[in-house]
């Protein structure tokens, strides 16, 4: 627990123990300083409370998604949440994954590549202007998911983003509620969020404690009209981000930002024209000599602070960016203003308010033009060449004019990924869609679901139809990618009583002597993994594995969340239309089935189902042109796709058909 005694000690004590002076005017500060009075100086007290709240979070949900996201990431904020955004890209960084800390303007700019990418949104508020903006258009361009942090319960950003399935959002409500004008507590909970969710580190237990004599003495040398030149490395860059960015924000300075040897690239220059200038430089262990052999090339008279921490690595970042603050909080006073409540101008809060969206937006695509942009797989239309263009339209028309035109008996999906979102997966279908499926079944139409999932996927049904069990006879689901299929009614299914297959049994004694163990059931392998770098690492040496032994009878398959080695000829999830159109032969139904999954292209487990000639995605298509479209809205997958399409089926006595899209 941190000591809060230790911030509220009085200014008249022993210092000289605790101060250094070292040649060259620099100083090195060792300890941690935070004083109570302005509204500035009382949101620096609250800090230790901050950290102590951050540090008993339960983040076991955060963790888990930010564990599973690979490269790469961008992370988006603006004003003071931006600091929080370069420590979050710095720490993914740290750990292997390519991140980018960006503006929502930026974000803009990089819509291009934004299909590709995962986005993790950073807001206090969760309300402003900039990003909302940004939120909307990401979702327009379908990333893969989206991970909101709020500091506030109840925001704007989160009632957004509770219309996307792979949307997810967290709201904290720190003890000292809203900031001031600057990030103070906010700022700092991210910091302990994002360090114990990213890096698994625990929050700082004890800081120490610098006097206020420490700053004045390098206070003295500087002015009103100082400009401050912050140095730093890798790790303590948000740091320096941050300090520019109160300097800049209350109004009390101009500053450049440089890390130690970007510096050394002519960036001296400045102190040779602008005599007028000082340096706040950012030390660790790590780059400490590297931050003492620079200064001291540097003239004496330069005024010059090192901020220093004994903490090695991103701990110690938290324990600058308290130094950080208490430099503003003195600097202030020189110069008259408090950074809490410096005052805004009135075409401050004119720009600050600006909805500029229909001033840098462009015309959003048409349906038309959103389905040809995820069946190519290019970033914008202009990629493909005018004949190109027209060959692609010419195939979407073909392909809703088949759609709409069939008949059909039965409806055919995938299960997780499509009717159960990634969120959903260990609960089950939502009510929404569970309210589609009993729609669609009481109309007394055929319904088949196929899934790499075994007993758990009869268990889910059995949940959606407990009470409508007349209805269950009319549900045919395929267990284990069709290799195992059977009625809703047969309890006895799946049976994993059969001996595996011997193909398998070869591939999961080779991956048993790597000490890799796979779920088994009689025609089916299933590998999953609890992060982004287990699941490369597993499946590399799966699939290597698998090509030694040159096991032509098998063939691999993911899902949103496993993957599956399965013989190709026993398992197939194009089995289950077989039985479907034997029962709506029965029922006297059209035979035709209408077939929707997520993962069209291989490895994607439905790029067979999603073959087939009147075939939707929710998801991911493949690249044939004459089925396996994807017609949802922009943004929508998965359930809430479903939900969608479920919206479009026109229901005619004896079929039902497919509206226009």
């Amino acid at each position: 627990m941190i000591e809060l005694d230790a911030f509220c000690q009085p200014l008249e004590m022993d210092v000289t123990k605790i101060i250094s002076r070292t040649p060259h005017n620099l100083f090195k500060i060792s300890y941690i300083y935070s004083f109570m009075g302005k509204p500035f100086e009382r949101e620096l007290e609250a800090i230790p409370k901050t950290i102590e709240w951050a540090g008993s979070l339960d983040l076991k949900q955060l963790a888990s998604l930010l564990n599973r996201i690979s490269h790469p990431v961008y992370i988006v904020g603006s004003g003071g949440s931006f600091s929080a955004c370069v420590y979050a890209a710095n720490l993914l960084t740290s750990k292997g994954i390519f991140a980018k800390a960006v503006t929502p303007l930026e974000l803009y700019a990089a819509r291009p590549t934004l299909r590709n990418a995962h986005l993790l949104i950073i807001s206090a508020s969760g309300r402003n202007t900039d990003i909302l903006f940004a939120f909307r258009k990401a979702v327009a361009c379908e990333p893969i998911s989206i991970i909101s942090i709020c500091m506030r319960k109840g925001t704007k950003l989160t009632a957004l983003a509770a219309n996307y399935s792979y949307c997810t959002s967290f709201e904290f409500e720190p003890p000292t509620g809203k900031d001031g004008f600057l990030a103070t507590n906010s700022l700092t909970a991210y910091f302990v969020i994002l360090l114990r969710a990213i890096c698994d580190q625990p929050a700082p237990q004890e800081l120490g404690l610098i006097p206020k004599s420490f700053y004045q003495e390098f206070l003295t040398c500087t002015g009103k009209e100082t400009c401050f030149v912050i140095l730093y490395s890798s790790t303590n860059q948000a740091v320096a981000v941050d300090l520019e960015s109160k300097f800049s924000e209350a109004g009390l300075a101009p500053s450049l930002l440089s890390d130690f040897r970007h510096f050394a690239h002519g960036r001296h220059q400045w102190f040779d024209k602008k005599k007028n200038s000082a340096i706040i430089a950012l030390s660790s262990p790590d780059d400490e000599k590297l931050c003492q052999k620079t200064l001291q090339l540097l003239p004496e008279e330069i005024p010059k602070l090192i901020l220093h921490t004994q903490q090695k690595g991103f701990s110690g970042t938290i324990e600058l960016l308290l130094q950080a603050m208490s430099l503003i909080r003195f600097y202030g006073t020189k110069v008259g203003i408090d950074p809490g409540r410096p005052g805004v101008p009135d075409y401050g809060s004119k720009i600050y308010h600006l909805r500029y969206e229909k001033l840098v937006a462009d015309r959003s695509p048409s349906n038309e033009e959103m389905a040809i942009l995820r069946k190519t797989k290019v970033n914008r239309l202009t990629d493909l060449t005018k004949d190109e263009l027209e060959m692609w339209r010419g195939h979407y028309h073909q392909f809703l004019s088949k759609l709409t035109a069939t008949r059909y008996g039965s409806l055919i999906f995938d299960y997780d990924g499509t009717l159960c979102s990634p969120a959903n997966r260990l609960k089950g279908v939502g009510e929404e869609v569970k309210n589609c499926l009993l729609h669609f079944v009481k109309k007394g139409f055929v319904l088949g679901i196929v899934s790499g999932r075994g007993k758990s996927l009869r268990e889910d049904m059995e949940k959606v139809f407990a009470d409508h069990p007349a209805l269950a006879k009319n549900v045919i689901l395929g267990y284990y990618n069709g290799s195992d299929i059977a009625p809703l009614t047969n309890a006895k299914r799946p049976d994993k009583k059969k001996e595996l297959h011997p193909s398998l049994q070869i591939l999961s004694k080779a991956l048993a002597s790597a000490n890799i163990h796979l779920e088994e059931s009689p025609n089916q392998l299933m590998l999953g993994a609890s992060s982004s770098q287990e699941w490369k690492t597993l499946r590399e040496t799966l699939l290597n594995q698998l090509m030694l032994l040159d096991l032509a009878d098998l063939t691999v398959v993911e899902s949103s969340h496993s993957i599956d080695i399965i013989p190709r000829k026993i398992a197939s999830k194009n089995h289950i239309l077989q039985y479907c159109r034997r029962l709506c032969r029965a029922k006297g139904l059209p035979l035709e089935s209408l077939c929707i999954g997520d993962r069209g292209q291989w490895p994607g487990n439905d790029f067979a189902l999603l073959a087939n000639d009147n075939a939707l995605s929710v998801g991911d298509v493949s690249s044939l042109p004459n089925t396996g479209w994807n017609l949802s809205p922009p943004g929508i997958r998965d359930e809430k796709a479903v939900v969608y399409l479920f919206n479009k089926l026109k229901f005619t006595k004896g079929y039902f058909t497919m509206q226009q899209l």
